[in-house]
């Protein structure tokens, strides 16, 4: 009987060569012709065929990224959204076999495209979504609530350092952009912002399995950031009175927990 022998080192290369030959072909036009030469038979057939791989190609592209940028593709509609999304395909290829990751550059590219230069704050709506993307699919942990702090707070509630949740994150922006995706978001009774131009802080999170944007002032922000870097409670706190001295911790720290935030709390004795 044969042996399945591992392929010899040559033989990778060469694989390896024709299947960058064939993404070649399926992606850059003026590739199409030098990688008709890797199959047998009618070149015209061939082609055809190569036509059928990137249109499937091209439509992947476009239900990937309009599953996770929802907001972005109902701003530029259906049609731009596909032509943009073949573009981005094309510069920035999946690094990936999890399609849920083909975003990530997706906001850097609205960025720097100039299809949608008149649209400055698109990217930081992308960025803002790519944020909902990834706390729809992150892992699963157990919400802390307020009332769960009393029995850890054995040196004060100042002494205790929180643990954000895996499905939480902060964003940061000078523009509108979360009442932007608010208003676009389904039943939605928010009208579209009249000011584009608004320093915007917000949470985003997924407390119940529905990922929500809450809006922040900017002392908050500063607070959760230094919590996201391992400060202490207190700290944080400190923080925010310095930037707003009317910071109201007890609602603040309700809005955050409602947000489901946190996952755990740790109490740190006094040096």
């Amino acid at each position: 009987m044969p042996h399945d022998y591992p392929p010899r080192p040559q033989q990778l290369q060469q694989l390896e060569g024709l299947q960058q030959r064939f993404a070649a072909a399926l992606l850059d036009f003026e590739q199409i012709k030098p990688g008709l030469a890797m199959f047998n038979g009618n070149p015209a057939v061939v082609e055809d065929r190569l036509a059928i791989y990137r249109g499937n190609l091209s439509a992947i592209w476009g239900q990937s990224l309009g599953n996770a940028f929802p907001v972005i593709r109902q701003l530029v509609g259906d049609a731009f959204f596909e032509q943009i999304a073949r573009e981005y395909g094309r510069l920035y290829p999946s690094q990936s076999g999890d399609l849920n990751q083909f975003g990530a550059e997706f906001a850097d590219y609205l960025a720097q495209s100039g299809g949608v230069a008149a649209y400055p704050y698109f990217a930081d709506v992308a960025r803002l979504e790519w944020l909902a993307h990834r706390a729809y699919y992150a892992a699963d942990a157990q919400v802390l609530a307020l009332a769960d702090l009393a029995p850890l707070a054995t040196y004060g509630l100042e002494q205790l350092r929180l643990q954000l949740h895996p499905a939480c994150y902060l964003h940061q922006s000078s523009w509108a952009t979360a009442a932007i995706w608010s208003a676009h978001q389904p039943g939605s009774e928010q009208a579209y912002p009249g000011q584009l131009q608004a320093d915007t802080y917000a949470i985003v999170s997924r407390p119940q399995w529905q990922v929500q944007v809450t809006e922040i002032g900017k002392a908050a922000f500063l607070a959760l950031q230094a919590l996201m870097k391992g400060r202490l409670l207190g700290e944080a706190l400190e923080i925010a009175l310095q930037e707003d001295a009317q910071f109201d911790i007890p609602q603040e720290l309700s809005r955050c927990f409602l947000a489901g935030m946190f996952c755990g709390a740790i109490a740190v004795a006094p040096e």
